[in-house]
Formats: C-alpha cells, sequence, structure tokens
C-alpha cells in the first residue's frame, strides 16, 4: 500500500507523527519518500509546513525518521536479560498522545543524539 491510495491508514485522533510513522510502516512499509509524514501532515496538521522540513532533517522517509533520526526514550524500553541491553519493547505501549493538531512526536520519542563526525 502506497501513502497516497485511498485507503491509506489515517493517524489516529491524537497519535504523534512518530508513532504514526512507526505504525504505518511496520504495517505497510515504506517507500523512501517523504509521503508517510506528508500524508500524517496533509491529515492532521495542514499548517505545519515546517513538519516536511523537520523530518527531513531526521531522515526524511518515515523508516528513517524512526530508525536513524528518533528513538524510543528509555522508559519505553526494556532490558534484554541475556545481553542486558536495552532493546525496544515486543508490544509497543502505544501513543503518549499529542494535541490535535500537533505536528511533534510523543513523551515516547527522543532525538537521536548526532554521532561525532556525522
Amino acid at each position: 500500500m502506497l501513502p497516497t491510495d485511498a485507503d491509506a491508514p489515517e493517524p489516529y485522533p491524537d497519535e504523534c507523527v512518530a508513532c504514526y510513522l512507526r505504525r504505518v510502516v511496520a504495517e505497510h512499509g515504506c517507500d523512501h519518500t517523504p509521503a508517510w509524514g506528508e500524508r500524517f501532515r496533509d491529515l492532521r496538521s495542514p499548517t505545519a509546513h515546517s513538519l516536511v522540513r523537520r523530518l527531513d532533517a531526521l531522515g526524511g522517509c518515515g523508516c528513517a525518521v524512526v530508525g536513524r533520526g528518533l528513538r524510543p526514550v528509555r522508559e519505553v524500553m526494556v532490558r534484554d536479560l541475556h545481553t542486558d541491553q536495552l532493546e525496544e519493547p515486543e508490544h509497543w505501549p502505544g501513543c503518549a498522545g499529542v494535541g490535535p493538531t500537533s505536528s511533534r512526536p510523543c513523551r515516547h520519542w527522543e532525538r537521536r543524539p548526532r554521532r561525532a563526525g556525522a
């Protein structure tokens, strides 16, 4: 399914852009364009003119934004008992919620720190 399909998923009423991107990319894949982010903006925050620019700074397409640009906060992560490493939970807790026209990630997300020299 493409983000431009008539039956493409819409954001839930209080779902943030990051949770939306995570959900639709997991369910429908990523076409490596900003189309899922643009769909979110068009449906939830049509006046958020800088949203696509901000998502572009985080990687551009949906899979890059939630894979490399943003990361779940520590409170959402679970510890692997064998490796002692934090990893994403098997069952995501769901979006923490945002206002009806917000174009910001909810409190479950934070920007990944930039690597030195990147």
